[in-house]
């Protein structure tokens, strides 16, 4: 296989961070959508997004959540092997993508992916994913848990989102957490965030225009999640897992145009909106 696309025989100094896809649930452009956000997507291919997933490449390739749009961001990436899976939690927008990988893990004769999630959904393999299970070496984790790989050390650590969400913490070179999906994480979870170079977050919306009977949101919006991010003192903020969109009246419309995106970033240095194939060295 080609070093450079699959990313075999590296160095620890070749280690790259990959936003193979950076939507939140629904792909930019949207079907079913016709709002002023998603028609400036299908005006300019430049602007289209996949679900969320991000990839470590070093001397070998790490993913977290393979999303359902998987196949396409690997070959776009020329990631030729996944060696190594952490998912964050069970929604189909960050696991549906496992399915994927069982036929081209058994017609190239890959070693077993090592899968971790955390340990209250491992029932699903046994369930609903046996088609993929015997290719993959499961690990259930639990926050607190510290698992040391060729290319990073990945701590876990718990998210708001569900019941059983997690995020990581990663020690690559560059110390980075990515938390996705979720709002505030717990105290104990802040208290990790000490010394991180970069902080990975979602923000599924950029404004919550709540109705009078109506609970907040339970995903970060744009200005949420910068507030959070501010108040760590981490110097770089990265939001993935966003969709362009705003909540009003009880609808998703479009949100904030590139214009006014480029403005909010402006005014907030060290802050990042992703897209897709964006590479960070680490």
């Amino acid at each position: 296989m080609p070093s450079l696309g699959s990313r075999r025989g590296g160095t620890q100094a070749d280690r790259e961070i990959v936003f193979l896809g950076t939507s939140a649930c629904l792909l930019i452009p949207s079907f079913h959508c016709d709002c002023e956000a998603c028609e400036r997507a299908r005006r300019n291919p430049t602007l289209r997004r996949t679900r969320a997933s991000l990839a470590l490449l070093g001397r070998e390739n790490t993913i977290i959540d393979p999303d359902p749009d998987l196949d396409h961001q690997l070959e776009r990436e020329s990631i030729r092997q996944v060696h190594r899976i952490f998912i964050t939690h069970w929604h189909n927008d960050h696991i549906a993508g496992l399915g994927n990988l069982a036929e081209p893990s058994w017609l190239n004769d890959w070693p077993l992916i090592d899968l971790y999630a955390p340990a209250e959904v491992m029932w699903q393999f046994e369930q609903s994913w046996e088609f993929v299970a015997h290719r993959l070496r499961l690990h259930p984790v639990k926050p607190g848990d510290v698992i040391e790989t060729p290319d990073a050390e990945w701590e876990v650590v718990k998210t708001t989102h569900t019941t059983n969400s997690v995020g990581y913490v990663a020690e690559a070179g560059k110390r980075f957490a990515y938390l996705v999906d979720s709002i505030e994480p717990p105290q104990a979870t802040v208290e990790r965030l000490t010394g991180i170079d970069l902080l990975i977050l979602e923000s599924a919306i950029d404004e919550f225009r709540p109705e009078p009977d109506e609970t907040r949101w339970s995903n970060f919006a744009v200005p949420e999640a910068v507030a959070f991010w501010q108040n760590t003192g981490i110097p770089e903020c990265i939001i993935t897992h966003w969709s362009g969109h705003t909540w009003k009246q009880r609808r998703m419309v479009a949100g904030w145009s590139e214009e006014e995106r480029d403005r909010f970033v402006a005014r907030h240095p060290g802050l990042r909106f992703a897209t897709d194939g964006l590479r960070i060295r680490v």
